[in-house]
């Protein structure tokens, strides 16, 4: 009889318990500090930040009873004028100004990405210790083989066990070198493979989303031993037990699609978009299943900005505008970026030459960064400077051969694809696999290339003071942090011994190099060209 009454007593509870339910997932990645709808360096509005974002957010939210989980994948701290200008002390409180906005929007978890260990451990506990939100890393380990971050973070919403599985692309060391020294960066498809089982077994969850700051597929191959940089594809595919994949890294807007059993998507940059899934579930036995699953990406541009998120940055806000409009040098000429990837510019070759003489090399080399860069035309500003250089990287110095300067050479060659003839002048195409940033060039020596020979072919013309430049002879070659640990695919570069490093950013040591010379007098020294442009007077290939 006892058994009988239990029975029913579980029947009638099981009867009473709703047997369908709904949950909708928001996402965001690749932030890097964009709040304020308006850009401070470009000086305009330029559709994105997080202020837009916050609009759609607290519109879905009131939609009605379905509730809402909002995420993030990372690069979310670096990358704005507005938060290096707070983290060096000089606007706001000292507080971290992204951070302060997505609490006030109630994010629920964030992948850490790799920009957030740009200024190295202290900045990114700093900016964690002020989230309201765990911050989700199960790939990074401590040098005894601990977690470094949270794994994950397993939330009940409704009576849904929810399972969000952070990841970070295992190439940050490649990048970042002694910044990350003390932590241990893992596979992460590998990781996803240990993780999921313990989040379907042991947490009992309902709905498993990994929360990952890679790519879908695309990236460099891996160094000769090393990790892929982009896996996500292949988690989807190969891990069973996940329902969605939500990355971010390579900032590309990738709508929600199936990939194996799993669905998978990218929101872009910036807040450009908000990734939305809206998933529902059906009760079996004492949990949840998801039977049916619908995303896409919701662009943001056309919505008004939140005036409340935009209050909360706005102190901020203001102040770097200020500091940006100081003025740091002049120039006595228009000198403009244009064409900097496919012929030798003057703003490139001041950047070669502050290389140069800070880095104590023979040789430099660096490309035109991604950013809002006008033509400087009399005062050159802070904002100026800033938009030439927007990351955070460091100036590094190493010894090199002639043969591994002529194999960063070739890599450089591969970012035009072939020429065409238009009026029989040359036109250069660009190669859109790969990132304008990794195009680099070079200053100390003479050189040529030519795109349309084969790979391995192309550096056709090599002499420094005059002489061809042999295999076995050495240089000290200066260069940012992040292209000397081999990013951008220049993995010929990590086997080169480090002569020094700055430990200053090389914006700051740019910035210092304007104010104190006054007025930049930029010419470009024409060291090097696309074969075509080849002068037969000046630099004709040996035979």
């Amino acid at each position: 009889m006892i058994a009988l009454l239990a029975a029913g007593v579980l029947a009638a509870a099981a009867a009473a318990q709703p047997a369908r339910s709904r949950l909708i997932v928001l996402h965001t990645s690749d932030l890097h500090g964009r709040v304020h709808p308006h850009d401070v360096l470009a000086d305009r509005d330029y559709g994105q930040g997080l202020a837009r974002v916050s609009t759609a957010v607290k519109g879905i939210r009131a939609e009605g009873p379905v509730p809402v989980l909002l995420l993030d994948s990372g690069d979310t701290i670096e990358g704005s004028p507005t938060q290096a200008l707070a983290f060096d002390g000089i606007v706001g409180n000292g507080r971290d100004p992204i951070v302060k906005a997505m609490n006030a929007l109630r994010y629920d978890a964030m992948a850490i990405g790799n920009h957030e260990f740009d200024r190295g451990l202290p900045r990114l506990e700093a900016s964690r210790r002020e989230s309201r939100f765990p911050w989700l890393s199960a790939n990074v380990q401590r040098e005894d083989g601990k977690p470094a971050f949270e794994p994950y973070l397993v939330k009940e919403i409704a009576g849904v066990r929810v399972g969000i599985l952070g990841l970070v692309t295992p190439q940050v060391p490649y990048w970042l070198g002694p910044r990350v020294a003390l932590l241990r960066f893992r596979d992460t498809v590998e990781t996803s493979r240990r993780f999921v089982p313990i989040l379907r077994g042991k947490e009992r969850c309902d709905v498993v989303i990994v929360l990952t700051h890679e790519g879908i597929d695309r990236g460099d191959e891996p160094p000769p031993g090393g990790l892929a940089e982009n896996q996500a594809g292949r988690i989807a595919r190969e891990v069973p037990g996940i329902d969605l994949v939500l990355t971010g890294h390579t900032h590309t807007n990738v709508a929600p699609r199936r990939e194996g059993n799993a669905w998978i998507s990218q929101p872009g940059r910036f807040g450009e978009t908000l990734t939305r899934f809206d998933l529902a579930l059906e009760r079996q036995g004492s949990g949840w299943r998801v039977v049916d699953v619908s995303g896409r990406n919701l662009p943001m541009k056309e919505l008004a900005p939140d005036p409340e998120l935009v209050a909360v940055i706005e102190p901020e806000h203001r102040q770097s505008m200020q500091k940006l409009a100081e003025p740091v040098a002049r120039v006595n000429r228009l000198v403009s970026a244009e064409g900097a990837r496919t012929e030798d510019t003057a703003i490139l070759d001041w950047l070669h030459g502050v290389q140069l003489r800070e880095g104590k090399a023979d040789l430099s080399f660096a490309s035109l960064l991604p950013g809002t860069l006008r033509p400087w035309e009399k005062d050159v500003t802070m904002r100026d400077v800033w938009a030439f250089y927007p990351y955070e990287n460091s100036l590094v110095t190493l010894r090199a051969t002639g043969k591994q300067v002529r194999a960063a050479l070739e890599r450089a060659a591969r970012c035009v694809d072939g020429v065409t003839l238009d009026g029989g002048a040359p036109a250069w195409k660009r190669n859109p696999a790969v990132w304008g940033y990794n195009c680099d060039t070079m200053e100390g020596a003479e050189y040529a290339l030519d795109p349309t020979r084969p790979e391995g072919e192309r550096v056709v013309y090599l002499r420094r003071s005059g002489r061809p430049v042999r295999d076995d002879e050495v240089f000290t070659v200066a260069m940012n942090s992040y292209r000397a640990s081999g990013g951008g695919g220049y993995a010929v570069w990590r086997d080169c011994p480090r002569v020094s490093e700055s430990g200053r950013g090389l914006r700051e040591i740019l910035m210092e190099d304007a104010r104190r010379r006054g007025e930049l007098s930029l010419e470009p020294n024409r060291n090097w060209f696309l074969a075509p442009d080849l002068p037969e007077s000046r630099f004709r290939p040996p035979a």
